[in-house]
């Protein structure tokens, strides 16, 4: 499934939570690990006394960086060979972003895995700089880690359509990966009230029965789907919600541990660009687990 994976590096302990699910995935799928650094020249100005500090030229600097990524590289990978896994190095110089993006699709990749380096707090984003514009831009599915912690519980989320089930495929095969729990999550908006003027106790008997009949055919999808993931060995649960989607989903991560969030986004191409959709993007900048984004295929969203 996924056969290329990508691990941008930017040197930081951080950066470094990123090797070993990515590892573990290329080891299930035996598969190719690139891991990238990207580099960027370093300039100096006119020292104030002649003679006080060296000159940094740009081609020295470049040479310099690139070295030292490379050297970064080699000891990150030492120690970490698997059988059935070929890791590969590569440093290119250049915007961090825009490396990340031009080598996934240089190398045909099937997967990025990255971390984060958004910081919490009333008005910082959970998502750095970096990670954003990968998901705004990246043609391939996005693993972004938010902790060094095992993986062991994870939440595909479903909301009855065909877009989102492309999210079951990848979701069971990490979940059989790490060895970790999975359950199926379909949260059913809250039934509007009923503005007819058949007197608010039929009116209220009539949101239960709707209420109800959506619940019962949200439980029986995920039956469904649940099954076919059972049949490949999964351990599966299934969950069904009522209320605002957002809310709902960040509540049920939080209550039940979760460590990964699979999900495909329902976002619309335009021009050369890909906007994730406004549900992903809000559970993903309110959620501190970890999270995988499924990005449709051309053609998918239409």
């Amino acid at each position: 499934m996924f056969k290329k994976i990508l691990v941008p590096l930017d040197g930081s302990p951080m950066a470094e939570h990123a090797v070993p699910p990515a590892l573990a995935v290329a080891q299930a799928a035996q598969s190719e690990l690139i891991l990238l650094r990207s580099t960027k020249p370093v300039f100096t100005t006119m020292p104030e006394y002649a003679g006080e500090y060296e000159w940094v030229w740009p081609a020295e600097s470049i040479d310099e960086a690139h070295d030292a990524a490379e050297a970064y590289l080699q000891t990150l990978a030492a120690g970490k060979t698997k059988p059935g896994v070929k890791i590969r190095r590569q440093v290119v110089d250049g915007d961090e972003a825009g490396a990340i993006i031009s080598i996934a699709e240089a190398e045909d990749v099937d997967l990025i895995v990255m971390t984060s380096h958004g910081r919490s707090g009333a008005r910082r984003k959970l998502l750095g700089s970096v990670t954003e514009r990968v998901l705004h831009h990246a043609s391939c599915p996005v693993m972004v880690v938010r902790s060094a912690m095992p993986i062991q519980n994870v939440l595909i989320t479903l909301d009855g359509s065909k877009l989102a089930e492309k999210a079951l495929g990848p979701g069971l095969f990490l979940s059989q990966t790490f060895g970790a729990d999975t359950t199926l999550l379909r949260v059913n908006p809250a039934v509007p009230p009923d503005e007819s003027n058949y007197g608010e106790q039929v009116s209220g008997q009539a949101e239960e029965y709707v209420r109800r009949s959506l619940h019962e055919q949200a439980e029986s999808y995920l039956t469904y789907a649940a099954r076919r993931m059972i049949h490949a060995g999964a351990d599966v649960e299934t969950a069904v919600l009522e209320g605002p989607v957002v809310d709902s989903v960040l509540d049920f991560i939080e209550q039940a541990d979760v460590d990964l969030l699979v999900m495909t986004t329902h976002g619309r191409s335009g021009l050369k660009r890909w906007v994730y959709g406004s549900v992903t993007s809000k559970v993903m900048s309110g959620s501190r687990c970890s999270m995988l984004i499924i990005r449709p295929q051309q053609g998918e969203l239409q």
